[in-house]
């Protein structure tokens, strides 16, 4: 007779796993679920504490604090003779690290960035429990369905969050300690699907769509329609086009009568502007011996919206959306010297396509480069109608936070960090009162009312911009109230982005920017932690001229640094009474800027980096922050 399994009814939540770590100096919460008046049992070395669980099942359980130490094994038993162990288990610092697509953007994506730090970084010390992807609009839920502990290795680091990991990095490097992150994060996502229902309270709008997401069918045919509409558009483009029916990735393919077309470069203002559909483009190029017949990586920026590319007749890669580089390997014996061909198939959804530039097109190894831009020759495919815009059903007000975040609630921490906004732009106009409630609102859901919260101000950048004008030079301002909360920071990040990337690469000096506001609000560390700031402005004259004076604090190595526009101040600017705005003469005086005005001016108003991007010199310290950007009345 076969033996019987019986399945164990005694279960923690995910968060207490193999490789947690728990937070020192808060009481460690142990929870988890048995069978209802059931006797449970929690140890950790010599600290032991017991209870019985409710009419649910449920058990929560309190250690007392501790210092930072570890590896030790958690032993959960209950009366029944069942027993949970929690194996290398470190006490250290938590930080939950949130937003869209800039928090969530792991390390592979950077890894042309950071290779040094891809092949060479390991450390059992730096944790990170990320969780996948999940809504629920009909309540928090009370555990998550995803997510494991794991520590920096060469085979798990590519996937961590890359602003979290150098965050991670940093903050030990300031504090010593052992640092968890749970990385909660999603691309495209706004604000509210990070707030809970009581934070929204009074947004009856943004309520009500949560609502009708709750209801399973609906979410479930939002979702197939998705599906349907995607599927039938590709599919639809697929048949029709005639590289595909006439194999125009191939040598002979005769090209005599295409078009040209400069690559890099956007359809908007080309006989292409406006199309939809898809479009074949190629182009012949030689090699030196480095390269012919070897191994090499083929880089083309980034196109919009998808692609596929063959180099001699065979596919090399595809991309099925705008954003992620298009970064491909050429396999050894593909190439030769002379006459090497790429073709690119790039489908348009939306009227907008372009290969963006400013993006190096290249084949390289170790020993050479060709460039690939220039000129090619295009032909049209097939021409169809736009597609259906897809709903995205993750994104609604409550989801996210019900399906990520709340669980968490139980697992004490020492501080949130924010990275999210991009998608927020468009409404801009509750954006200040949104985050003031969601800080609120997670410092009640963790009943710590000084838990710190430092959220990363939006960088550089245009290119996405059309075909409707967001304004990230005002959202950042938006951005600043956050000041006005105690206990919050804000890492001003221009220079750190690419004008013509919503995904940066330069990721380690905001996780540094963050881990330094850290340290310097909860852990005491003394050095510089935040970028020059206005100490006061006010009108001066001198020699029959007019100046505003601005003082500056936070000032050590005070500069004007050159982040790839050179160091001219070309930022300020003067707005008059009609609204207009006009640049204004600046010069940096050791801790006072000297803006020019009229000298006439009794009160003006003054700017500073308030468009999508900066156009001179930055103004910065010793940390390498800017001075963030402003609009004040100077009298």
């Amino acid at each position: 007779m076969g033996k019987v399994m019986i399945m164990s009814t005694l279960r923690l939540p995910r968060l207490l796993s193999d490789g947690a770590v728990i937070q020192r100096r808060k009481s460690i919460h142990i929870w988890g679920w048995d069978e209802p008046s059931t006797k449970v049992t929690a140890t950790l070395e010599k600290d032991q504490v017991s209870g019985e669980t409710d009419e649910n099942g449920r058990f929560d359980l309190y250690l007392p604090a501790r210092e930072s130490g570890g590896p030790y094994e958690l032993i959960v038993s209950d009366d029944k003779g069942e027993k949970k162990v929690v194996k290398d288990v470190m006490l250290g610092l938590v930080w939950l690290c949130s937003g869209q697509s800039n928090m969530e953007l792991p390390l592979t994506r950077c890894k042309d960035q950071y290779p040094e730090v891809v092949k060479n970084d390991v450390n059992s010390r730096i944790r990170t429990f990320k969780i996948v992807e999940e809504t629920s609009y009909s309540g928090p839920l009370e555990e998550h369905h995803t997510g494991s502990w794991t520590e920096v290795k060469h085979e798990t680091i590519m996937d961590f969050s890359a602003v979290g990991y150098f965050f991670a990095k940093h903050l030990q490097k300031l504090t010593g300690q052992t640092i968890g992150i749970i990385n909660a994060s999603l691309g495209g996502s706004r604000i509210f699907g990070w707030m809970g229902r009581e934070m929204l309270e009074g947004y009856d709008e943004l309520l009500e769509e949560a609502d009708r997401y709750a209801d399973k069918e609906f979410y479930d045919e939002q979702i197939a329609r998705n599906i349907a509409n995607g599927d039938a558009w590709r599919n639809s483009l697929y048949q029709k086009d005639e590289g595909i029916k006439n194999n125009w990735q191939l040598k002979n393919t005769d090209d005599s009568d295409w078009k040209n077309f400069e690559v890099p470069g956007f359809f908007k203002g080309t006989e292409l502007d406006g199309f939809i559909g898809s479009v074949w483009f190629r182009k012949k190029f030689d090699l030196p011996k480095e390269l012919a017949g070897k191994s090499a990586r083929l880089f083309m920026g980034t196109m919009v919206d998808s692609d596929t590319i063959f180099v001699n007749g065979q596919k090399v890669g595809e991309t099925a959306y705008q954003y992620p580089p298009r970064k491909y390997d050429i396999p050894e014996g593909l190439t030769r010297e002379k006459d090497n061909e790429v073709v690119i198939r790039l489908c348009v959804e939306n009227g907008l396509g372009r290969f963006t530039p400013e993006k190096e097109l290249k084949i390289f190894n170790q020993d050479a480069t060709v460039y690939l831009n220039g000129t090619y020759k295009y032909r049209i495919a097939a021409e169809c109608e736009q597609i259906q815009p897809t709903d995205f059903v993750n994104w609604k007000a409550t989801g996210l936070f019900n399906g990520m975040t709340a669980p968490c609630k139980n697992y004490p921490i020492d501080g949130v960090v924010w990275y999210q906004g991009e998608s927020n732009v468009e409404r801009d106009e509750d954006y200040a009162d949104l985050t003031k409630r969601m800080v609120l609102g997670y410092r009640k859901l963790w009943n710590d009312e000084n838990l710190p919260f430092i959220a990363v101000q939006l960088p550089n950048f245009v290119i996405d911009q059309l075909p409707c004008t967001d304004d990230w030079g005002r959202f950042r301002l938006v951005q600043n109230r956050i000041l006005n909360i105690p206990m919050t920071g804000l890492i001003v990040t221009l220079g750190l982005g690419e004008d013509n990337d919503l995904h940066p690469t330069v990721k380690e000096p905001i996780g540094e920017r963050m881990a330094l506001w850290a340290a310097h609000m909860k852990y005491g560390c003394g050095a510089e932690y935040k970028g020059p700031e206005i100490e006061s402005a006010k009108i001066v004259t001198e020699d029959d001229e007019a100046y505003a004076e601005i003082k500056l604090a936070h000032t050590a190595g005070l500069k004007v640094a050159d982040e790839g526009k050179g160091c001219e101040l070309l930022d300020f600017y003067i707005e008059n009474e009609k609204g207009l705005a006009q640049r204004a003469e600046a010069a940096l005086l050791g801790d006072k800027v000297l803006v020019k005005i009229d000298k006439d001016s009794k009160k003006i108003k003054l700017k500073w980096c308030c468009e999508n991007t900066y156009h001179g010199g930055l103004i910065e310290n010793e940390t390498g922050t800017p001075l963030a950007p402003f609009e004040i009345t100077v009298e």
